[in-house]
């Protein structure tokens, strides 16, 4: 996807704004900096529009950054609303991996009055990438910023202060390690072997704190879909291969951690390869094709091993991945309208900008460690104007790994909802 600027005339508007975007845009009226934290379906990118436009008298051009799969997702919303600004859209993806195009956008920003907007911004939670060195430059130069997410809160609490420093680091005014010591606290566990492991967890007393400082800048509401929703969880059993492959990577892994690299390097090679073992395992993937058999749902899988085994079960499927050309996604997503049959997706094609409220249930073949994949991943169907009940399944399988995995995103989610709680006590707007 090329990197391209448009100018949308304003027409006159026959959808009025939601009361939700119109109590955001009134928060950020004044503000120069703002964080809208709407859940995917709840109109972010009109939302942010409808700002520049309020202040197109002070602007030059709104610079849009998102990642690579939403942008032609922005495009059509610049197109169905309007914009009285000239909106450059480019991707995170871009400008980390092209010296060329980051160079010009610098420039480029250099020489106007810009509003920056950080769209999906858990995309510059990482201090140490590329993209949000860049684009912290890139912010320097702009008068005015915008972040619009629907999963603030991905992994732990510098989420928030990396999306709240580069808005302005005026908002928490706090150096990273005050921020550690302040809003974590340490752990640390002695082995039998006398070795220590010290780790940091959020300190829930001083959330409270944390949200005066951000509530100011800070605009957060859920989305009811107002239909039910049902959530699954299935567990299936491996071949023996697997268990004796499971087996072995959990000897491999303390075989090198007692004698050749450290710890962390160990540990984290291990989880992802036993990860992988789980998700690919041929008996599961199996048992995921005959449930999800003719149905017309959403499948997200990890792996493109994974995604092809439970393809090569189904007899009619339609499977987009990173292979995929623009063109045959949009072919796959035309016929998922019509053809009662599962549409296999990746997490990294399939779980950001898509409106995919036609259908209405959700499997997770696999889950990530990421607790926003998941959260974006649901908001493929879980949208405003969505009509039918709604149900996600997950499938875990017999090994230790899986569970793991659920306790994690159990942790994220339970800060997630602690901080929401304490954004917007009423829970919806």
């Amino acid at each position: 996807m090329t990197e391209q600027t448009t100018v949308q005339q304003r027409q006159p508007l026959t959808e009025t704004m939601t009361t939700v975007q119109s109590k955001a845009l009134a928060r950020f009226a004044r503000l120069k900096v703002g964080a809208a934290f709407l859940e995917q379906g709840m109109g972010k990118t009109r939302l942010a529009l409808e700002l520049a436009n309020s202040r197109a008298h002070k602007l030059d051009a709104v610079l849009w950054v998102a990642p690579y799969s939403v942008l032609p997702t922005v495009r059509a919303e610049v197109d169905k609303w309007g914009c009285s600004l000239p909106v450059r859209c480019v991707g995170y993806q871009t400008l980390s991996q092209s010296d060329r195009t980051y160079l010009d956008v610098l420039d480029w920003a250099k020489k106007r009055r810009l509003m920056i907007v950080a769209d999906e911004s858990t995309f510059i939670k990482n201090a140490k990438a590329l993209r949000h060195q860049r684009l912290t430059e890139i912010r320097k130069t702009t008068h005015y910023a915008l972040v619009l997410t629907g999963t603030p809160l991905t992994r732990d609490l510098w989420d928030l202060k990396r999306q709240m420093d580069w808005l302005s680091p005026k908002i928490l005014d706090t150096s990273d390690r005050a921020f550690r010591y302040r809003y974590f606290r340490m752990k640390q566990r002695v082995s039998t072997n006398g070795s220590e492991r010290v780790w940091f967890e959020a300190y829930e007393p001083n959330i409270a704190h944390l949200k005066t400082l951000m509530t100011p800048y800070i605009f957060e509401a859920r989305l009811d879909v107002g239909v039910p929703e049902t959530t699954r969880e299935i567990e299936h059993s491996v071949s023996s291969e697997t268990h004796h492959a499971y087996q072995r990577e959990r000897d491999d892994f303390f075989d090198i951690w007692e004698h050749q690299l450290g710890e962390e390097i160990a540990l984290y090679r291990m989880l992802g390869n036993l990860k992988k073992l789980a998700a690919i395992d041929p008996a599961k993937c199996a048992s995921i094709a005959a449930r999800v058999e003719g149905t017309p749902t959403l499948v997200f899988c990890q792996y493109r091993e994974e995604q092809r085994r439970i393809a090569d079960h189904l007899e009619q499927r339609l499977v987009v991945n990173g292979d995929t050309s623009t063109a045959d996604r949009e072919k796959a997503y035309r016929r998922s309208h019509n053809e009662d049959i599962p549409l296999l997706l990746t997490y990294g094609t399939g779980s950001y900008g898509l409106n995919l409220q036609h259908r209405a249930s959700c499997h997770f073949a696999s889950q990530p460690f990421d607790y926003g994949d998941i959260q974006q991943a649901r908001s493929r169907i879980r949208r405003l104007g969505q009509q039918q009940p709604l149900t996600y399944t997950t499938h875990t399988s017999d090994l230790g790994i899986d569970a793991l995995i659920g306790q994690n995103l159990g942790r994220k989610g339970w800060l997630a909802e602690l901080l929401r709680r304490e954004l917007d006590p009423t829970a919806t707007l």
